[in-house]
């Protein structure tokens, strides 16, 4: 049995990404066909995988949720503003491949660049048939729906508040949940 194997986790893969992306990008296109900024698609691609941060998980998308195979508390929600830094900034290279790729067209829209997936990234898509992709796609669907609603400035500070580990309904609720809240430090100012 080796014991010193590598832990290979699936966003560390370009392909995985790739195809989370189009998923993710055709969820988009589905409601609004003009598509999405970089700046949105790293917000949507990040709580479309991690849809707890969002969704109640006792309300009806919180079943249709955990019915896709998610579960609120995994413990990779406690460290959630961590892993969506890193994940946001791979984002435009990802955008970018698919570009080259044919899957994915930029457009100019109101002075800015938007991305929204192309037909033969519909079609790319369309051929997935992991049950992830099938759950990815719930999710971003969901995700999606929720945060087009906000513009840019309220979607960052909601996010804001999603990613603050302490905060009521935060990603350290789950951890909270399953953990305890731990030792209480006491009410007296640090000396020095």
């Amino acid at each position: 049995m080796e014991t010193h194997r590598p832990v290979m986790m699936p966003e560390d893969e370009v392909t995985f990404r790739l195809a989370q992306l189009l998923l993710l990008l055709d969820a988009v296109a589905r409601q609004d066909a003009k598509g999405a900024s970089l700046e949105r698609i790293g917000y949507y691609d990040f709580l479309s995988a991690n849809p707890f941060l969002v969704v109640d998980s006792d309300g009806r998308e919180g079943k249709l949720l955990r019915l896709a195979g998610f579960d609120p508390q995994v413990l990779s929600y406690a460290s959630s503003s961590q892993r969506f830094t890193s994940r946001r900034e791979r984002i435009q290279h990802d955008l970018a491949l698919l570009v080259a790729y044919g899957c994915c067209e930029v457009h100019n829209r109101n002075g800015a660049f938007a991305y929204s997936i192309s037909n033969r990234g519909r079609e790319l898509g369309a051929r997935f048939t992991a049950t992830y992709a099938a759950s990815f796609t719930t999710a971003a669907s969901i995700v999606v729906r929720h945060l087009r609603k906000l513009s840019d400035r309220a979607l960052r500070e909601q996010t804001a508040r999603w990613l603050r580990p302490g905060g009521e309904g935060g990603p350290g609720a789950a951890l909270l949940s399953v953990l305890g809240p731990g030792p209480q430090a006491p009410d007296m100012p640090w000396e020095g």
